[in-house]
């Protein structure tokens, strides 16, 4: 059995013009296994983000189903973490406070001292030890992504989805 599994799913969207549906894509089909790299590549607009959506439990499929360790994937989940295209930083939130939001949620009975020490072992982790107490609108392209980055890999997932993780940096 495949660790993550991606069972004929299929995505259609409602047609621009009101009347009927659009196909995104049909039956995509894709065994991964436990500790392995897979990448997707397509033209602009052919729904690989809206795929690893659909993985994280952010969108719904129209058909087919999201198996991962065997189970039915029905919803969002801090088994999977995605760092999106866009940042999706908190801008009110330090570098830290956005990392600390995101292992707050996986850690709930972790005292603040050891969430902190958590927090900060991804900050050095990324690069970005100096720049704890900055918010996003004083970070670079790249030093913002990788606040997604350590904020994704500080609830240790079991599945990390990127979209297109690297294009700021």
């Amino acid at each position: 059995m495949a660790f993550l599994e991606i069972d004929h799913v299929t995505k259609y969207f409602p047609s621009p013009s009101g009347d009927g549906q659009v196909c995104i894509f049909k039956d995509a089909t894709i065994k991964i296994d436990k500790g392995e790299f897979v990448t997707t590549i397509g033209h602009s607009g052919c729904g690989k983000s809206t795929l690893l959506n659909i993985i994280a439990g952010l969108e719904t499929m129209s058909e087919g189903a999201i198996l991962l360790n065997g189970r039915e994937v029905s919803g969002p989940g801090l088994d999977r973490m995605v760092v999106f295209q866009n940042f999706s930083l908190m801008p009110w939130m330090t570098v830290f406070e956005n990392i600390r939001l995101a292992v707050r949620a996986a850690y709930p009975d972790w005292d603040r001292e050891k969430i902190a020490a958590h927090v900060h072992k991804y900050i050095e982790l990324v690069g970005l030890k100096g720049a704890e107490d900055k918010r996003p609108t004083a970070l670079s392209g790249g030093m913002k992504q990788r606040v997604g980055l350590a904020r994704a890999f500080s609830i240790e997932p079991k599945v990390l989805l990127l979209d297109e993780p690297f294009v700021a940096g």
